[in-house]
């Protein structure tokens, strides 16, 4: 059930009405798990018992966690819950592509192996609930975070249909709390609502979707098209991609805020970046937030000499690539971006020995060289993280845009340039808070001011109803 399609924008006004029917704690508790069932049932059934399955295990292990003060005891029932979500992941995400990448490196040294794929379908949001259970059982054993007694509670926090299947990745500790006392959306909360669900509604269905079939039209055939084509539909897909994961993050936001939850961001105009690090800063913030806090510090962090902490950035950023997808183009990408923050922190370190380098830099001129070569950087890469066929194709497209090969047809589409174009001025304008200095200027109260704002909201749901009877594409990020 896609946020943008009809089937939801019918779904959450019935789920809506009937969680502000009655003002018992326990009937929204139950009514809000049931409709988060329910909402990942529409996808494929057989799954809901496989995520009442991880909930089950997180937050059993959680309480035998909290319940030892033996560390062997304590570091068994959290063994148990990291083997069981990493091999639920890799089961389902990763076997045919652990079985593919045996079966060619033993015909590559000439062992010819009969191995057959498994007819493995993936679950919808399986990366995204799987790491929350998990942190879930981390926390308690870290004692940052005291186990809930209420099994409801958990299977909610796990299950609540906004963040199900795409994230934001949510911890325990941001939305455990919230549930206790089930809140209840005030006119503020409404308005945000509203607009954070327009705005990605708009994100998803103007932008990417009408984006998707020229990059998807490239990206079939890269060989047969020339360089600065090519370039042109990995700036495209780099604003579908934005525009699609962004726009759902901003619905799940809005969502939530309707029935008074909040929800963290997770995106924060990526394409202002200053530098790769940044970058990662921006995009996609709670999976960047995890990786660093459970794995990147895991392993040493920064707390460690200076090979280690490279080794620890390349082997963080490489399951990031892994993370997005079963293929060794996933896992060159994740090596790129690893490589690319390694240098930007030997590029920073010899900065300080060159402060005239570095004043430039702080300026104005400064800033947009780079942002602009942090943004070819990422648009290279997608070459990789889009790329339909074999690691060799992916690599051959990039070295193509890089030499601006002109061989092959030349199909550039202006759309992708003014999307780009809107992308980063809505980025400055929200940077600036263009539109909070605007709204201060304009008169809050008075009589009509109630009235007109609900008339605008009601338009603007009648006109999302209205595109929502076009067939819209599933979020790129629900393969993840």
């Amino acid at each position: 059930m896609i946020f943008s399609s009809f089937r939801f924008l019918l779904f959450f006004p019935i789920v809506l009405a009937l969680y502000y029917a009655s003002r018992n704690v326990s009937w929204r508790k139950w009514f809000l798990l049931t409709a988060s069932y329910v909402f990942y049932a529409s996808w494929d059934w057989r799954f809901v018992f496989l995520l009442f399955g991880c909930t089950l295990l997180d937050f059993t292990t959680g309480a035998m966690i909290s319940r030892n003060n033996v560390l062997w005891k304590r570091r068994a029932w959290l063994t148990l819950s990291v083997v069981g979500n990493v091999s639920s992941i890799a089961y389902f995400k990763y076997s045919n592509f652990f079985i593919e990448s045996f079966r060619d490196l033993m015909l590559a040294l000439g062992v010819p192996v009969n191995m057959h794929l498994l007819n493995v379908v993936l679950p919808v949001g399986i990366s995204f609930y799987n790491f929350e259970t998990m942190t879930y059982a981390i926390d308690i054993y870290r004692k940052k975070l005291e186990p809930t007694k209420s099994f409801l509670d958990f299977a909610l926090f796990v299950s609540f249909f906004p963040h199900l299947v795409a994230g934001p990745i949510i911890r325990a500790a941001e939305l455990l709390p919230q549930l206790r006392r089930v809140p209840s959306a005030n006119w503020d909360d409404l308005v945000t609502g509203v607009n954070r669900f327009g705005i990605g509604f708009l994100k998803k269905v103007l932008v990417a979707d009408a984006l998707a079939p020229y990059v998807d039209r490239i990206f079939a055939d890269p060989g047969a098209y020339d360089g600065l084509t090519l370039w042109c539909a990995s700036i495209g897909f780099a604003m579908q991609c934005y525009c699609d994961f962004a726009g759902y993050t901003d619905m799940a936001i809005g969502c939530a805020r309707f029935m008074g939850f909040w929800l963290p961001e997770n995106f924060r105009w990526p394409f202002l970046a200053h530098n790769v690090a940044d970058f990662w800063r921006r995009w996609h913030i709670t999976l960047y937030s995890f990786m660093r806090d459970y794995l990147y510090h895991s392993l040493g962090g920064s707390r460690v000499g200076q090979v280690r902490q490279i080794f620890n950035a390349m082997v963080t950023m490489t399951l990031v690539g892994l993370w997005h997808g079963a293929a060794w183009p996933f896992v060159i990408w994740g090596v790129y971006n690893g490589v690319l923050i390694v240098g930007y922190r030997f590029l920073a370190m010899g900065l300080e020995r060159l402060p005239r380098a570095k004043a430039f830099l702080a300026s104005l001129p400064g800033a947009i060289l780079c942002i602009a070569t942090t943004n070819v950087l990422f648009f290279l890469s997608f070459t990789l993280f889009r790329s339909e066929g074999s690691l060799g194709t992916a690599l051959g497209t990039a070295w193509r845009m890089i030499t601006l090969d002109g061989a092959g047809l030349r199909a550039p589409d202006p759309w992708v340039l003014v999307a780009y174009a809107v992308v980063l001025l809505c980025s400055v304008g929200c940077e600036l808070r263009w539109g909070e200095r605007l709204l201060e200027r304009l008169p809050s109260r008075g009589p009509l001011s109630v009235p007109v704002q609900a008339f605008c909201y009601v338009v603007l749901i009648l006109v999302l109803v209205l595109f929502s009877q076009h067939d819209t594409q599933a979020f790129v990020y629900f393969q993840f």
